[in-house]
């Protein structure tokens, strides 16, 4: 049986990219086949001299949520079970990203859930100086969905979960006041990076045991960070008052309200209770919280404060 493992990293040089919407199409200049190469993306080597490099990590047609084509990483024959999250496709910035002050996301299914799965990881790191990982979300074989936070040794458990053969919408969105990552558009944990370093790569990897792993249509900076304040003058179609609360919040929208759930700005979800349109917040502590409300239009988060 897999043991959780204490996560590590390794740096690998690699080439550049301009930042864009990537679905590996043929009009982006992708084909079919192993993915070292193509485009700027580079994939595991071996660590000789000259360097071998996986030929198993490829541009595939068999699903895809943009265009035909996604990107495949699945275990590599030739290599036993790796330690840590280190097998698959990489990809480095033409120039770095500001760690606080980036939108990260992209499609991803995985196809097998087990104690003989892999752990597939998507994590954004720095190769310069003290170098380091700065974002980091791992779909466990457990089916729990993790996250690298600030000041933690051990991989912080977000208390979602995934589904095998099941497209995911992963989000992560960085500010001044943090790191917010979403799946689905519903937020799972709010925290910090794990490292205060510019980010020059984005990694696509796993542990090589077993189940594969798709990715497609990631966007770079291009899906706008809004705060929350910038989300509701922006979309009008849902709003909550009061705010400041001190026992309900009242939740003004013309589409049914589904389910809310409500997290502290740790990232912790915290109990309040949904009773048509009203959140009872009456027994949380004083502070700032994050309210996901999921309508039968969308999903959206409001911020608000508990008196």
């Amino acid at each position: 049986m897999k043991k959780l493992y204490i996560f590590a990293i390794s740096l690998i040089s690699l080439s550049s990219f301009a930042q864009q919407t990537i679905s590996f199409e043929a009009s982006e200049g992708f084909t079919a086949g192993n993915i070292n190469s193509q485009q700027g993306w580079v994939t595991t080597n071996d660590g000789g001299v000259p360097p071998v490099y996986l030929t198993s990590q490829v541009v595939s047609a068999e699903f895809a949520t943009q265009g035909s084509n996604s990107f495949k990483i699945t275990p590599d024959a030739d290599f036993g079970p790796q330690q840590s999250p280190v097998m698959g496709g990489f990809y480095t910035f033409a120039a770095p990203l500001t760690y606080n002050s980036f939108t990260k996301s992209f499609d991803v299914r995985l196809t097998q859930k087990s104690t003989s799965s892999s752990d597939f990881v998507f994590r954004t790191v720095s190769t310069t100086g003290a170098g380091g990982i700065v974002t980091y979300i791992d779909f466990s074989y457990t089916g729990k969905i993790l996250i690298a936070n600030a000041g933690s040794a051990n991989l912080v458990d977000t208390n979602q979960t995934w589904n095998a053969n099941t497209w995911y919408r992963v989000k992560i969105v960085s500010t001044a006041t943090g790191i917010q990552y979403f799946v689905n558009d519903a937020l799972i944990y709010t925290g910090q990076p794990y490292s205060n370093n510019n980010i020059n790569r984005m990694d696509f990897v796993h542990d090589n045991y077993g189940g594969s792993a798709y990715i497609d249509n990631i966007k770079i900076n291009n899906e706008a960070a809004l705060s929350t304040k910038d989300a509701v003058k922006n979309d009008v179609k849902l709003s909550i008052y009061p705010n400041p609360a001190t026992e309900v919040i009242k939740i003004t929208t013309p589409n049914k309200i589904k389910h809310i759930e409500v997290y502290d700005m740790s990232g912790k979800r915290v109990d309040a209770t949904l009773n048509g349109d009203q959140v009872n917040v009456r027994n949380l502590s004083s502070g700032a919280y994050l309210l996901n409300v999921e309508t039968e239009g969308r999903n959206f988060t409001e911020k608000f404060i508990k008196k």
